[in-house]
């Protein structure tokens, strides 16, 4: 992987995403505001010359498990001016001992969400061809026709214009633990046992259930019973999604929008009771039907609601406790994201997805392999509930 060749081809591609290159600044509203300044991004070199790959990424090759807790925390990575100020993408190389190289990539997130990350490696990639479809960063494809009411705030919304702005902010542990983070593998035929018992009971008008479902059902039960005690003070909980609502306007414009690049992440909630008869199959259903309900008219809305009334968009705020008491989960998955082969090289990184972690009730789901269905999930517990989880074998009950 030479250097002078990674720059490069960077060089090139960057033509395709200017915004990548440009500087960000914020207005009175709080919207992000890109000047296309072509200033580039800021790509760093390093090596580590005593260290190999365990160092960082440390794995147990018999039950493909690995622990999270090194990966980025020395130094693998420049990341953006908080302030934002200077370059918006920052990308460093890093050369192990070994022979091993660590690529990583930090961005401002209103730039780009996990679809548009990958689309942005896999062009950088490729080199001189250009392997998937061009960038499109028009979205006006997605705006509501003007409106003769006011806008009020839909159903399924997270984000709330009316709440208390020095209310408790829901990214704040109420209990300050020490939180153990690791990836955890399922394998194709884990997933397939979930997903058949997810299946069972289907209801009318629901004719399948997505391993994805099938899996955040799974991981609410297992952190479920793995904090329970805290969970029985709050009959109630909400269970929130980021959805990518692309494919949902391909029929009214065409399949260009699936090439929108940006953030272009809905993130909607359904509150639940708890009960005790809470399965994976009625849990899988009502995750299913959240997004599947969602389509270009409710989008449109909901993107009009953020921006309403004033059009002060740091009015929206989280309506959610996903730290002490709510479930979060966001997928990496099905974005190619390790389909990048850096000139000729076949080999799949053995971790491919966020680097950042905000903490317990939250995970995340990645491809494991490209030559399967096989997923990694990111999850972080406080240790009384990692330790419970261990104790009654909640995690690989499929298995």
């Amino acid at each position: 992987m030479p250097s002078e060749q990674l720059q490069s081809t960077l060089s090139d591609k960057l033509n395709y995403f200017p915004i990548l290159a440009g500087r960000i600044i914020e207005d009175t509203n709080g919207n992000a505001i890109v000047h296309l300044t072509n200033e580039g991004v800021l790509f760093t070199e390093a090596r580590c010359s005593n260290q190999k790959l365990d160092y960082f990424i440390q794995r147990t090759a018999d039950i493909k498990e690995f622990d999270y807790e090194n990966i980025n925390s020395s130094n693998l990575s420049v990341l953006v001016a908080s302030d934002w100020t200077g370059p918006m993408v920052s990308i460093q190389l890093t050369r192990l001992q070994c022979g091993s190289v660590i690529l990583s990539l930090s961005a401002f997130h209103c730039l780009m969400d996990a679809q548009s990350t990958a689309h942005f490696m896999n062009t950088w990639a490729s080199g001189g061809k250009l392997k998937s479809y061009l960038p499109m960063m028009d979205k006006s494809f997605m705006l509501l026709p003007s409106v003769d009411h006011p806008i009020s705030r839909p159903l399924d919304c997270v984000y709330n214009r009316t709440m208390d702005l020095s209310s408790v902010s829901p990214f704040v542990q109420t209990l300050q633990q020490h939180i153990i983070c690791k990836v955890y593998h399922f394998s194709t035929s884990e997933l397939k046992n979930i997903k058949e018992e997810a299946m069972k009971s289907l209801t009318i008008g629901v004719d399948y259930i997505s391993t994805y479902d099938s899996l955040y059902a799974h991981m609410i039960l297992v952190i479920s019973k793995a904090s329970q005690a805290s969970l029985n003070k709050n009959r109630k909980i909400k269970i929130l999604q980021p959805f990518n609502g692309r494919s949902r306007f391909v029929s009214s414009c065409s399949k260009v929008v699936l090439g929108y690049f940006g953030c272009f992440v809905f993130w909607i909630y359904e509150e639940v009771q708890i009960e005790e008869s809470l399965t994976l199959s009625s849990l899988a259903h009502i995750i299913h039907n959240m997004y599947s309900k969602q389509d270009e008219n409710s989008l449109r809305y909901y993107n009009a609601y953020l921006s309403s009334d004033d059009g002060n968009i740091r009015k929206n705020q989280v309506d959610a406790d996903i730290c002490n008491r709510d479930f979060h989960c966001t997928s990496w998955r099905k974005m190619d994201l390790l389909g990048a082969s850096f000139h000729g090289n076949y080999s799949y990184p053995i971790f491919n997805g966020p680097a950042k972690y905000r903490g317990s009730r939250f995970c995340v789901m990645m491809d494991a392999n490209r030559n399967d269905e096989s997923i990694n999930v990111l999850l972080g517990l406080k240790e009384q509930e990692y330790q419970r989880m261990l104790e009654q074998n909640l995690l690989h009950k499929y298995r």
